[in-house]
C-alpha cells in the first residue's frame, strides 16, 4: 500500500512539474516542423465562445498543440508504437486522423492549417471565402497503425488497373477487407517497401455530384466555351501487389461511373491509360500524395492528343531536380520507412516567355511558375506555380494565337499547368478554396466573359472528386 501511494505521489508530481513548466512556457512555437503545420493559436475569451463552448474546445486543442516537448513525444509515441506492432517487413497500414480539418488543405483562416502550402498562401484580408479545402496536404493528426495480416487483399475484385504480383513482402492474410468508413477525417496508407499509397473509397453519391456540378457549369456557362474533365487518379491505382489489391475500389470504375454522367459537350480526359502505359516510371512521389511533374506531363499529353494537339517532347524542357523531399503522406504517418526514402522532385523549367500574375484580392504580386527558391524550404512542392494559392492568377505568354483557357484546379493541378504554356495566350488559374466573388466582384460564369476566355478545364485529384464537400465550393462559384 505504501508503495502505491508513493507511487502515486511521484505521478501527480511529475503532472504538475509538466504542467508548470509548460505555463511558465512563454515562448509557444507556431509551427511544427515535425508534422510541417501551423500550430493552434491561443483562443480569444468572448462570451458568445464562453457560452457556446467553443473557448473550451479551442483552448484544448491549443494546450495539446502547444505542449512543452511534444514533438518529442510525438516522435517517441511513433517509435514505440513501431517497436510494438506486429508488421512484416516493409508493409504497414497507417489511418490517419485530423480533428477539426479534413485531410489537410484548409483555408479561411483555419489555425490548424499545414504551413506552406496552398492554404498558408492565403491572404489574411480575403477571408468571406471560408470554405474547408479537401485536398491531402500535409496536416496534423494522430496516426495508429495495424498489420496488414489483418486487412486482406480480394485478389478477383476491385482494381481496373492492372495489378502484379510482387514476390517481396507476404504477410498471411486472415480476415476479409474492411470496408472504410465514410469519415472524410480518416486517411489510410498503406506503406510497403518505403512507399506511401493512399487507399481509396468509391463514394457514388460524391462521384454523381461532380458530374451534377460539372453540368451545371455547361448550363450556365454555355456552349461558346470547351470544357474539359481532367481527374487525376492516386498512386494506389498502380500498385503492383495483387495481394491488397481489395483494400481499395478501382478509380478507373469511377471515371467510368463519371464519364457515364457528364453532359456529352464535356470532354473527359483519359488520365488512367496515359499513366499505366507509364505505371513503373517515377510517375507519383513515394512520401507524398501528389503525382510528379513526370506524371503530370503524361496527363498533359493526353489532354492535347485530346484536343487533336501535338505535345511538347519532354526532351525539348530544361530538367532540374530536386533532393531530400519528404511530402504529405510522411507529415501524416510520420513513418521511419518513409523517413528513410526521401523523394526526388524533378522540374522541368519552361522555355516559354510569359508573365505570371498572383491576384490576392485586389493585389497582385509577379511570381515565377517555377520557383526554384522553395527548394531549399519544407514544403518543396511549392516550387510549383509558387505554390497557387492566390484568389486567381493569370499566366500570360507570347503565344498569340487567341486562345485563353481556364484551368480549375486542385493542387495536383500545380505540377500540370506548366506544361500548358506553349499553347495558350492566357492561362487562367483558380483553386475553388481560394476563390472569392467578394474580392472579385464576380461568379465563375462572369469571370469567364469578362476575360473572353474560351475553354475551361477542370483538373482535380480523385479523393477530392470523391467529396462532396469539396465540389461544393467548387458549384457555389455559379452563384
Amino acid at each position: 500500500m505504501k508503495k502505491l501511494h508513493y507511487d502515486a505521489v511521484a505521478f501527480l508530481l511529475i503532472i504538475i512539474l509538466l504542467g508548470a513548466a509548460n505555463a511558465l512556457n512563454f515562448n509557444k512555437p507556431r509551427i511544427s516542423e515535425l508534422e510541417n503545420r501551423k500550430l493552434r493559436e491561443k483562443p480569444k475569451l468572448t462570451l458568445s465562445t464562453l457560452l457556446s463552448g467553443d473557448y473550451f474546445h479551442d483552448y484544448e486543442e491549443y494546450y495539446s498543440d502547444t505542449f512543452i516537448l511534444r514533438d518529442w513525444m510525438v516522435r517517441s509515441s511513433r517509435d514505440l508504437r513501431k517497436a510494438m506492432s506486429l508488421g512484416h517487413s516493409g508493409v504497414e497500414l497507417i489511418v490517419t486522423h485530423e480533428p477539426g480539418q479534413v485531410q489537410g488543405g484548409n483555408e479561411g483562416g483555419n489555425p490548424a492549417a499545414p504551413i506552406g502550402n496552398d492554404a498558408d498562401s492565403r491572404p489574411a484580408n480575403d477571408t468571406k471565402n471560408g470554405n474547408t479545402g479537401g485536398e491531402n496536404e500535409t496536416g496534423n493528426g494522430t496516426t495508429a497503425s495495424s498489420n496488414v495480416s489483418n486487412i486482406t487483399g480480394n485478389e478477383g475484385s476491385g482494381s481496373g488497373s492492372e495489378h502484379n504480383e510482387e514476390g517481396s513482402s507476404n504477410p498471411k492474410q486472415e480476415e476479409p477487407p474492411k470496408k472504410f468508413d465514410e469519415d472524410r477525417n480518416a486517411g489510410y496508407w498503406l506503406i510497403i517497401d518505403g512507399k506511401a499509397v493512399q487507399l481509396f473509397k468509391f463514394n457514388k453519391e460524391g462521384m454523381s455530384y461532380y458530374s451534377e456540378v460539372l453540368n451545371k457549369y455547361r448550363e450556365k456557362i454555355g456552349d461558346d466555351v470547351k470544357m474539359y474533365s481532367l481527374i487525376a487518379p492516386t498512386a494506389s491505382e498502380f500498385i503492383k501487389l495483387r495481394k491488397y489489391k481489395g483494400i481499395t475500389d478501382s478509380q478507373n470504375d469511377a471515371m467510368d461511373f463519371l464519364r457515364s454522367k457528364l453532359d456529352s459537350s464535356i470532354k473527359s480526359v483519359n488520365v488512367y491509360d496515359a499513366l499505366n502505359k507509364h505505371k513503373d516510371e517515377y510517375i507519383y512521389f513515394k512520401t507524398d500524395h501528389h503525382w510528379t511533374a513526370l506524371g503530370a506531363y503524361y496527363a498533359y499529353a493526353a489532354f492535347m492528343e485530346l484536343k487533336g494537339e501535338t505535345p511538347v517532347p519532354l526532351e525539348k524542357y530544361e530538367e532540374r531536380k530536386i533532393e531530400g523531399f519528404l511530402g504529405s503522406s510522411y507529415t501524416k504517418t510520420l513513418n521511419k520507412e518513409l523517413e528513410k526514402n526521401p523523394d526526388t522532385i524533378y522540374v522541368y523549367m519552361p522555355f516559354t516567355n510569359y508573365k505570371y500574375e498572383m491576384y490576392y484580392g485586389d493585389k497582385c504580386k509577379e511570381a515565377e511558375v517555377i520557383d526554384m527558391s522553395y527548394a531549399e524550404g519544407k514544403d518543396k512542392y511549392l516550387v510549383f506555380l509558387s505554390s497557387g494559392g492566390a484568389t486567381w492568377s493569370v499566366i500570360k505568354t507570347d503565344i498569340k494565337n487567341g486562345k485563353k483557357l481556364l484551368v480549375m484546379k486542385d493542387s495536383y493541378g500545380n505540377t500540370f499547368v506548366p506544361f500548358l504554356l506553349p499553347h495558350y495566350e492566357e492561362i487562367y488559374v483558380v483553386d475553388s478554396r481560394f476563390y472569392s466573388k467578394y474580392s472579385t466582384g464576380k461568379n465563375i460564369v462572369e469571370f469567364i466573359k469578362d476575360n473572353g476566355i474560351n475553354e475551361m478545364l477542370f483538373v482535380h485529384y480523385m479523393e477530392d472528386v470523391n467529396w462532396k464537400k469539396f465540389m461544393e465550393d467548387v458549384e457555389k462559384h455559379l452563384e
